[in-house]
């Protein structure tokens, strides 16, 4: 979790920094997780590299921001992707059981990938010029929910 959640963005972005700079500028989206803002017990590891990409994601933010390179971390939501089905059936659980769950939001719905694709392309665009260091939630209000929710069964 450590090795690719927190190290591989330190990387990724300290190769791709040399490249922006040389452009005049650009524009870093982490992709973060609720974990990283208040955890779930049984991922701490998890949890822990999230929340690390979120320190960094800041620090970034204030190193970079006179190169005109803003950092921001997203937080996509729960997404029923192959892989998160994978892990989901598991643990017992179902495409069904998911459904019922994202209905459970305050939005009503697990969020897909296009709803955090659509985020991230604003993130990067030109509208969004003065946005760093900032938290963008695109979770459907799940962050609101208490940290043992079914809703983050984790």
């Amino acid at each position: 979790m450590i090795q690719v959640n927190l190290r591989g963005t330190f990387y990724v972005t300290k190769h791709a920094v040399p490249h922006m700079r040389k452009c005049g500028g650009g524009s870093v989206v982490n992709m973060g997780s609720v974990c990283g803002i208040q955890g779930l017990p049984n991922l701490v590891a998890y949890a822990a590299a999230k929340g690390g990409m979120l320190s960094m994601t800041r620090t970034l933010a204030g190193a970079l921001a006179t190169d005109r390179i803003r950092v921001n971390y997203l937080i996509p939501g729960w997404i029923a992707t192959e892989g998160e089905l994978a892990i989901q059936k598991g643990e017992g659980r179902g495409a069904a059981d998911l459904e019922k769950e994202g209905k459970r939001l305050p939005l009503g719905r697990m969020q897909t990938v296009e709803d955090a694709a659509h985020a991230v392309i604003y993130l990067l665009s030109d509208e969004s010029a003065q946005m760093t260091a900032a938290v963008l939630n695109v979770d459907a209000g799940g962050s609101m929910l208490p940290i043992q929710s079914a809703v983050y069964p984790g």
